[in-house]
C-alpha cells in the first residue's frame, strides 16, 4: 500500500509560538488526508479481476494525471467521501486457493482513510460489500451479499461503527446513492431477477419503493452506476449494461422517476460502470473492459453540454476486465469567507486586559484540521477561524469568556445553530455556553455566541447541522410542571438535520441542571439514572422516529430544571420543565 504519512499542522504550531494575537478567515478548502486536494477524482481500479490483492485506488488531477493512492488491495468497488473528507472503500475477499479458484465470498469491508492513515471500519463476514453512499450524519450505507445474489442487504455504519441492517433489494445491488431528500436509491434486480430495477428507501420509515422499473426491462440491461447532478431539480444519471456483452448506455431521470430523454449517451461498449459529477457540471464514466479480451477499460468525460472524450487510458493493464470501476470527487473547495474585521466582533465580558486583534491572510489548505462532519462551514459569516493569545504580562480569568457577534442576516431567525468550537489538545471541542449555564453574561449582547474556556488557542464558529425538538409530555415552551413524585418523566426528542426533519439517529446523551429551587447547577447522573437507561445514552424509538429517556424524577426534588440532548458532544436542543 502507498505510504501516507499523518499531517502535522505548522501554521497552528507557529501561531501558539507567537506572543501576536491574529484573526484569521477560515478557508473552507481545508483538507483531511495527506496527499490530496480538494476536489480531485478518485477512481478504483480493478487490477487482478479473479485473485485476492493488487486492486488499486487511483488519484486524479483535472489534466488526467494519476498517482497510487492506495495499492494491493481486494477488489475495491465503490468510494465515497463524507462531508469531513473522509474516503471510504467498499472491497471483498475471495475464499481462493493458491491457483485463484476461488469458492465464494471470505469477507466484505469497508476502508476509511482519514487523516493519512487507512483502517478497517466495517467488515462483513461471509459476504461483499460493493455499493456505498453516505448521509447527512456521516453515517455510512453499503450493499453487500452473500454466495447466493438472490437478495443484497444494505446495512447501515454508524460514525462510531456500529452495524444495522437498514434493508434489502432482489438480486445484487452494485450502487447507492442519497437524493436531496434524503431517500437513499439503490439499483438493484427486479423481484424475478430478470432486468435492472431502482428502488427508493424513505428516511423517515425505511419503507421500500420501486424508483425506476420498466425502462430496464427491453432490452434486458441491469443498472450498475448512480449519480445526481448539480442542478436544482436533481437528475438522477444511472450507467447501465447488457450482462451478455458487455454493452451499456447512460441515461437520466427527474425526481419523479420518469425517464428525461433522449439518453445521454447509448451502445457504450467496454462495460460502464461509475458516475461521477465534478464541481464545473463534467460527468465522467468508468469503463473496465471486456473480460478476457485485449479492449481495456478507460474513464470518460462529458461536459455540460454532452459532449464526449476519452479522460484517461493510461495504467490500466493489458487485458480487458482490467480497468476503472468507480469514481468519486472530494468534496470541493468553498469560496473563502468575508474576511473577519467586517464582519465578527469580538468581546471578553470578564476580562480588562487590551486585546489587540488583527486580520492575517487565510492559512494554507493543509495546516488546520476541518471541523467534526456534524458541522457546517459557511461563506461570507460564520465560518471564521481564530488564534487569540494574549501578552505575557497579562493576567486573565479563569474561565475566558469569549463573544462572537456576528451579522443579523448570519444570525437568521434563530441563531441556536451557531456553537463557538475551541481547538483544544489536537481536536475542536465544542465550547458554547447558554444563558442558565454558569458564566453567561448577565447582560448578553444580541446575535452573540458565547464559549468559555480556561486557555486561549484556535477558535472557529461554525453552524450545528441538528437540532433537536422536544416532545410530549414536556410542552415546547417551557410551562410543563410535574409531581416531583410521580417517579419517571419521559424526555422525548425529535431530530432535524440542516432544517430537515430525519429519522437517520446519531447516538445522542442527557445532561441535565437545576436552573432554580435547591441547589443551582449540574445534576449527576447518579441522581436521574433508572435501570431502564443506558448511563446517559438516549434510547432510540425507531417507531416514532425519536430519542427517548426515562428521567428518574423522585430523587431531584422541587425545583426548576433543564434537560439537554448533545450530539457529538454538541448541544442540539433543550427540554424546561419543574417539579413540585
Amino acid at each position: 500500500m502507498k505510504t501516507v504519512t499523518n499531517i502535522i499542522y505548522p501554521a497552528f504550531a507557529n501561531l501558539f509560538r507567537s506572543r501576536i494575537v491574529s484573526v484569521f478567515a477560515l478557508c473552507t478548502a481545508l483538507w483531511a488526508i495527506a496527499g490530496t486536494a480538494r476536489g480531485q477524482m478518485f477512481v478504483s481500479v480493478n487490477s487482478s479481476p479473479v485473485c485476492n490483492g493488487g486492486s488499486n485506488v487511483y488519484q486524479y488531477d483535472s489534466s488526467g494525471n494519476y498517482t497510487v493512492f492506495l495499492s494491493d488491495l481486494d477488489h475495491p468497488r465503490e468510494l465515497a467521501f463524507d462531508s469531513a473528507g473522509n474516503l471510504y472503500v467498499a472491497t471483498f475477499t475471495w475464499i481462493a486457493d493458491s491457483e485463484c479458484n476461488t469458492f465464494g465470498y471470505d469477507h466484505g469491508s469497508i476502508l476509511k482513510v482519514s487523516g493519512g492513515v487507512m483502517s478497517s471500519f466495517a467488515t462483513f463476514p461471509g459476504a461483499s460489500a460493493h455499493g456505498l453512499a453516505i448521509d447527512s450524519a456521516g453515517n455510512v450505507f453499503a450493499s453487500s451479499q452473500y454466495n447466493d445474489i438472490t437478495r443484497s442487504t444494505i446495512y447501515k455504519v454508524a460514525p462510531d461503527g456500529t452495524k444495522s441492517e437498514f434493508g434489502s433489494v432482489p438480486g445484487q445491488c452494485f450502487s447507492l446513492a442519497f437524493d436531496s431528500a434524503g431517500n437513499l436509491l439503490a439499483a438493484g434486480d427486479d423481484e424475478t431477477l430478470t432486468y435492472g430495477t431502482i428502488y427508493k428507501f424513505d428516511p423517515m420509515t425505511g419503507v421500500r419503493s420501486i424508483f425506476v422499473d420498466s425502462p430496464f426491462a427491453s432490452p434486458v440491461e441491469s443498472p450498475i452506476g448512480m449519480t445526481f447532478d448539480n442542478s436544482p431539480s436533481q437528475n438522477l444519471f444511472v450507467s447501465t449494461y447488457n450482462p451478455n456483452d458487455g454493452t451499456g448506455d447512460i441515461r437520466s431521470f427527474a425526481s419523479t422517476g420518469s425517464e428525461n430523454l433522449p439518453p445521454l449517451v447509448m451502445g457504450l461498449t467496454k462495460n460502464p460502470r461509475g458516475l461521477a459529477f465534478d464541481n464545473a457540471s463534467n460527468l465522467f464514466c468508468a469503463e473496465i473492459g471486456i473480460p478476457g479480451s485485449a479492449t481495456t477499460g478507460d474513464i470518460l468525460k462529458f461536459d455540460s453540454m454532452g459532449v464526449q472524450t476519452v479522460f484517461a487510458t493510461d495504467g490500466f493493464g493489458t487485458r480487458g476486465n482490467r480497468g476503472p470501476e468507480y469514481l468519486a470527487f472530494a468534496p470541493p473547495a468553498a469560496p473563502p469567507p468575508t474576511p473577519p474585521s467586517s464582519a465578527v466582533l469580538l468581546t471578553f465580558p470578564n476580562t480588562t486586559e487590551s486585546l489587540i486583534t488583527t486580520t492575517v491572510e487565510p492559512v494554507d489548505q493543509n495546516s488546520v484540521p476541518l471541523p467534526p462532519s456534524n458541522f457546517e462551514l459557511q461563506t461570507g459569516g460564520p465560518s471564521l477561524a481564530y488564534e487569540i493569545s494574549a501578552p505575557a504580562t497579562a493576567t486573565l480569568p479563569t474561565p475566558i469568556i469569549i463573544g462572537f457577534t456576528v451579522p443579523p442576516s448570519v444570525w437568521g431567525l434563530d441563531g441556536s445553530g451557531l456553537k463557538a468550537l475551541h481547538y483544544d489538545n489536537g481536536s475542536w471541542v465544542d465550547s458554547t455556553i447558554k444563558a442558565g449555564d454558569p458564566n453567561y453574561p448577565s447582560n448578553p449582547a444580541s446575535y452573540t455566541v458565547y464559549a468559555s474556556v480556561n486557555s486561549l488557542s484556535p477558535f472557529l464558529v461554525a453552524k450545528f447541522k441538528f437540532g433537536a425538538q422536544v416532545q410530549q409530555p414536556i410542552n415546547a415552551d417551557g410551562t410543563s410542571v410535574f409531581n416531583a413524585k410521580r417517579g419517571v418523566i419521559p424526555v422525548a426528542f425529535k431530530l432535524t438535520s440542516d432544517g430537515v426533519a430525519t429519522c437517520q439517529l446519531p447516538p445522542a446523551t442527557i445532561s441535565v441542571f437545576r436552573t432554580s429551587g435547591g441547589v443551582v447547577g449540574s445534576i449527576d447522573e447518579s441522581t436521574y439514572l433508572l435501570k431502564s437507561d443506558s448511563g446517559s445514552n438516549f434510547r432510540i424509538d425507531s417507531t416514532k422516529c425519536q430519542y427517548v429517556y426515562n428521567l428518574g424524577a423522585s430523587s431531584l426534588g422541587p425545583g426548576t430544571y433543564k434537560a439537554y440532548i448533545s450530539i457529538g458532544g454538541s448541544v442540539a436542543g433543550s427540554a424546561t420543565f419543574a417539579l413540585k
